[in-house]
C-alpha cells in the first residue's frame, strides 16, 4: 500500500480536497485526518460560517459540513494520540497503521511513530511539525499507480502541499 499526503492550513481547502478525493473514487476507508486537538477546534469552531462549508461534499458532512467533517466526525472514535507535543486526532487507516507500530506510548513524537509505521523519517518530521503550526495531514492510501496518480493530481488540484511515499 502506498500513501500521498497533503498539508492543509485551511479546512475548506481540506474539505475540497477530501470532496474531490471521495468524487475521484476513493472511500472514507482509504482516506485518513491527521490533526492537533486544537487545530480541529480552529477548523471546527462553533462560530463556523455555515455560507464558508463546502457545498461539492455537503451531502456526506454531517453535522460538521463538508466531506472533511464527515472524516472528523470519527475523530473521536477512531484515535487519540498524545505525545510530548500533546493530543493529536487520528481518522481512517492511518489508526491502524499506528497502533501497529506501536504508537499506544509514543517516545519519539508523532514523528517517531510514522517513521515506525513505515514513513520516510524526514517526511514523518515535517508533517510533525506542519501540525504543530496547525495545519491538517491528508493521507490518501492507494493501493496501484493508477490511485496514487489519482491522488496526487486531486491534492494538487486543491492546492496541497503534497508528499508521496
Amino acid at each position: 500500500m502506498k500513501t500521498v499526503a497533503g498539508i492543509f492550513d485551511s479546512r475548506i481547502v481540506a474539505d475540497t480536497a477530501v470532496a474531490e478525493l471521495l468524487d475521484v473514487g476513493f472511500t472514507k476507508d482509504n482516506i485518513s485526518l491527521i490533526m492537533s486537538e486544537q487545530t480541529k477546534k480552529t477548523f471546527f469552531s462553533s462560530t463556523d460560517d455555515e455560507a464558508n462549508r463546502t457545498a461539492k461534499g455537503a451531502t456526506t458532512g454531517a453535522v460538521l459540513g463538508g466531506a472533511l467533517g464527515a472524516l472528523v466526525a470519527g475523530l473521536t472514535v477512531a484515535g487519540t494520540l498524545v505525545t510530548s507535543g500533546g493530543a493529536l486526532l487520528l481518522s481512517g487507516p492511518i489508526v491502524a497503521v499506528l497502533s501497529g507500530a506501536g504508537a499506544g506510548g509514543v517516545v519519539g513524537g508523532l514523528a517517531g511513530a510514522l517513521t515506525r509505521a513505515g514513513f520516510a523519517a524526514d517526511e514523518a518530521s515535517r508533517f510533525e511539525e506542519e501540525i504543530k503550526r496547525g495545519k491538517a495531514v491528508v493521507v490518501v492510501h492507494a493501493d496501484t499507480e493508477e490511485k496514487v496518480s489519482r491522488a496526487k493530481v486531486a491534492l494538487q488540484h486543491c492546492g496541497a502541499m503534497l508528499k508521496a511515499a
